[in-house]
């Protein structure tokens, strides 16, 4: 028998009520909330312990399940003498056995089901501190959506004239900030502003339950993105409710840290079993769908012959299992940077979710409360892709290498790589299969050979692709069937010409064939119409010449990378490379980019496609002089900005200088460009450099959270 799961060690006084990121996928956040029974890791789901009733123990939840937290009500211990006097006495670990997080609710929800309740809100909130919770709740004013708009507004108010109070109440204890407002997301946000104006350590969103019951999700992902936007970054928030796993993915892509529910034991009352996919009812089963250690043994007709309470506590467990193995699978999404993934699968589980998914893709562009979605998602990933729809452009973790793409690629100079201008077109590449460097480099060299200017192309699922950035993440990456390129829509190609400011160039497109003679013939055939005169084919005989067409797409190649994950403008790249060199690999991979001097700035990463700075690149890029001074008239350039700058206070100078963390607290400033996962500089209040790195947060949350890493260091500037 294995021995009890060991007890948990408080936190530091000091982080007590405290959040910190520890990973993210856009929105979605791998985060640890600090407590005085531990740390909780998020995304959570805390199951609702009823004192009187435990259908499955709090010690069993703690020992068996390797539950964090669990959440109980703390009217009704209130309500109970028998309950009331213990917690007082010996505090509510005590009371309920368990020696993790323990959160409370106040008793909104029994006046949500019974009309009225018997505590005031300053007496709960003291009462919930007394017994010594790790998160107590304020007496809100549950706004259900048959409300009137009126009843609405004023439980959004009294909601906020209480909060003060409660604050005070709860003597230090951290306390839950429920967000009300019905229906009208307008209120929603207005409740959002006031509570976020208040000391609260979490914002549970709160009167949802009869939305969840009646399959409203869109109106549910509606709320959560109205909200979301107002509130302070550096606190959770909480679905005040939600237990079914089919919501999980959803909700914590939209940015939802915890969950709360008694589902898991009211649906095995109902003889029901909870899925990622749906609910299943004992009755329908021949066999069980999955595994699990609490069905071990029994088959679906044993577990139907059980009397009421013995069937209801062998589905609680598997409800429960099921339940913390979906956030599990969320996590370990979130980790990947595949939780958009899995929603996506997801949401083909069910056509109200469906609804619900397709929503939120068609409001993203056009909708203030999701602004920000795409551009929070990580720019470079790693690993393949799969997508579902026949549009993954439409995916938020996809779309932002698209919208960057659109912000900061720029053509390569007309004058190509003999230093002579030429006619410019665009030739697209259709149906290659990546890697794109074995199927057509040799066709796109002998293309650029018997014309400098042309722009080469490659036709994929998220759209146009510039064959300078052939090896990047999701580009080539992306899990599809050769089937999918078939057809190429001239409407798809025009816009994705548009979008790139290629439309008015002419455009060819030459289809991929096996037979290299083939390809090699509708290169020629391209380059003849667009020359309208007989093309010179001896170019192809000097060797010096591909050796120069290779060198120039390896500096195509670097410029682009640092223009697109960098935000380097390509005029100063291509000045810096003019006559630089690169050291090539043993396959004919770029490993280092060099200066004329020998300064090495820069190195491609195989992995993802995307490129690394050094501490000599990040020196190069702080003295550039500003987009403005080199956006000129005629300039290929993009007026971009370089990296985002992060200047931190005289305590973390010296840390960062040794190649140490940057911390949440010690940032003075942060551009409005910054960006999570993307490269930053760092500098001390003077504006010297002294460091660079990655930047874990937006400019928001950097100046925000008070807890965790802000940038991950990758060099510090020694002092001399």
């Amino acid at each position: 028998m294995s021995s009890p799961r060991p007890d948990p060690k408080p936190c530091r006084e000091q982080d007590i009520g405290l959040f910190e990121v520890m990973k993210r996928d856009g929105w979605a956040r791998l985060g640890k909330f600090h407590t005085a029974h531990g740390i909780l890791t998020t995304p959570a789901i805390l199951p609702v312990i009823n004192p009187n009733i435990q259908t499955i123990s709090a010690r069993e939840m703690w020992d068996k399940f390797g539950v964090g937290g669990i959440i109980t009500n703390a009217y009704i211990i209130w309500k109970h003498d028998k309950l009331r006097e213990p917690a007082l006495e010996s505090g509510i670990h005590e009371l309920i056995d368990y020696p993790g997080v323990v959160v409370t609710d106040s008793g909104t929800f029994q006046s949500y089901i019974y009309g009225d309740i018997e505590v005031e809100n300053e007496e709960i909130v003291e009462f919930q501190h007394d017994i010594g919770v790790d998160v107590a709740t304020m007496l809100d004013v549950f706004t259900r959506p048959d409300m009137s708009p009126e009843e609405w507004e004023q439980g959004v108010q009294t909601t906020a004239e209480r909060a003060s109070p409660a604050i005070s109440s709860a003597q230090g204890t951290p306390l839950n900030g429920p967000i009300q407002g019905g229906l009208d997301n307008d209120l929603r946000r207005k409740s959002a502003q006031l509570m976020g104006a208040e000391s609260f350590a979490i914002h549970p969103i709160g009167g949802i339950v009869p939305l969840m019951e009646g399959r409203r999700y869109t109106e549910l992902f509606a709320m959560i993105l109205a909200i979301r936007k107002d509130l302070p970054p550096e606190r959770p928030i909480h679905m005040f409710g939600c237990g079914h796993p089919m919501l999980f993915p959803f909700a914590i892509a939209l940015g939802v840290d915890l969950f709360d529910s008694a589902a898991y034991v009211l649906f095995a009352r109902d003889g029901r079993i909870l899925t990622p996919e749906g609910t299943i009812h004992l009755d329908n089963l021949q066999e069980w769908p999955f595994p699990s250690a609490s069905l071990s043994g029994v088959t679906p007709e044993v577990v139907r012959g059980m009397n009421a309470d013995e069937r209801c506590g062998i589905l609680a467990r598997v409800n429960l299992e099921v339940t913390l193995a979906e956030l599990a699978r969320c996590r370990q999404a979130v980790h990947e940077g595949k939780i958009w993934e899995l929603a996506e699968a997801r949401s083909h589980c069910d056509s109200d979710l469906r609804k619900a998914w397709n929503s939120i893709i068609d409001r993203k562009n056009s909708d203030e409360a999701i602004s920000g979605l795409v551009e929070s998602q990580h720019l470079q990933r790693n690993g393949g892709i799969r997508y579902m729809d026949d549009s993954p452009i439409h995916r938020p973790d996809l779309e932002h290498i698209r919208a960057t793409m659109k912000e900061r690629w720029r053509p390569p100079p007309i004058t190509g790589w003999n230093g002579r201008g030429e006619h410019r077109f665009v030739a697209i590449f259709a149906i290659a299969e990546a890697p794109w460097r074995r199927s057509i480099e040799d066709c796109v060299k002998r293309l650029l050979l018997l014309n400098p200017a042309a722009i080469p192309m490659i036709a994929t699922p998220l759209g146009l692709l510039p064959y300078s950035l052939e090896d990047i993440n999701p580009y080539a990456h992306l899990m599809r069937t050769e089937t999918e390129m078939g057809d190429l829509d001239d409407d798809f190609i025009e816009a994705e010409l548009q979008r790139l400011g290629l439309a008015d160039l002419p455009m060819n497109i030459i289809f991929y064939a096996e037979d290299k003679g083939i390809m090699e013939s509708m290169v020629d055939a391209v380059v003849h119409a667009e020359q309208l005169g007989e093309i010179d084919l001896t170019v192809l005989d000097d060797q010096a010449n591909h050796q120069a067409v290779s060198t120039w797409l390896h500096r195509w190649s670097v410029a682009d990378k640092l223009a697109l994950f960098v935000n380097v403008d390509s005029v100063h790249t291509w000045q810096a490379l003019a006559k630089g060199r690169m050291v090539m690999s043993r396959t004919g991979r770029v490993k280092n980019i060099l200066t004329a001097d020998g300064t090495h700035l820069a190195s491609p990463r195989l992995t993802d496609g995307g490129i690394s700075l050094t501490l000599e690149g990040a020196k190069w890029l702080h003295d550039l002089p500003s987009a403005s001074e080199v956006d000129s008239p005629g300039s290929e350039g993009g007026g971009l900005s370089g990296p985002a700058v992060v200047h931190v206070d005289e305590d973390a100078e010296p840390f960062v200088r040794k190649g140490r963390n940057v911390f949440h607290g010690f940032c003075l400033s942060a551009d409005s460009t910054l960006r999570p996962g993307q490269p930053c500089l760092i500098c001390n209040s003077s504006g010297e450099l002294i460091g660079h790195g990655i930047s874990r947060v937006d400019a928001n949350e950097m100046m925000a959270f008070r807890k965790g890493i802000a940038i991950r260091v990758r060099d510090g500037v020694r002092d001399e």
